[in-house]
């Protein structure tokens, strides 16, 4: 009879445990900033725009909505001619276990003349993205939405 409890209790455990840990999706959503800091740094918005499903939407800062991917590519080129960007994780949650949902902040990087120090110019607002978990286990923004005042 204890073998059955503790076997139920495990097995109902088991049921009400999300698929998975705080700690995971920070690390999904940390490798994820990860690849958009690279593409941001090399300079490659194809590489940005892979970052995307298929089907993804991009609500930028001005409220457009793009659905088509030369749309996006355009908005990220103009943003990547201007300079240098970096994301910045707040908030992660997991929703489903194939969706979780991002709060980043995007810095605008400027080199102080003759010298090597980087100054961290950021945005008054922050970029909600929902990831969806791909059949290759990789991550990628089906959603992203801007909610930007000015620039700080």
């Amino acid at each position: 009879m204890r073998t059955q409890i503790l076997l139920l209790t495990a097995a109902f455990g088991l049921l009400t445990t999300p698929g998975w840990a705080q700690d995971d999706i920070r690390t999904i959503a940390a490798n994820n900033a990860a690849e958009w800091n690279q593409a941001f740094a090399d300079g490659k918005v194809d590489e940005i725009v892979s970052l995307y499903t298929a089907d993804a939407i991009l609500v930028q800062p001005n409220g457009k909505v793009s659905r088509d991917p030369g749309e996006i590519r355009n908005f990220w080129r103009t943003l990547i001619d201007q300079g240098a960007f970096k994301i910045d994780i707040v908030d992660v949650k997991g929703e489903k276990d194939d969706t979780i949902v991002t709060t980043t902040t995007l810095s605008d990087l400027k080199t102080l003349q003759d010298s090597h120090q980087t100054l961290r110019y950021h945005y008054d607002g922050v970029l909600y993205s929902v990831l969806k978990r791909q059949s290759d286990g990789s991550w990628k923004a089906q959603v992203q939405q801007w909610s930007e005042r000015a620039r700080g």
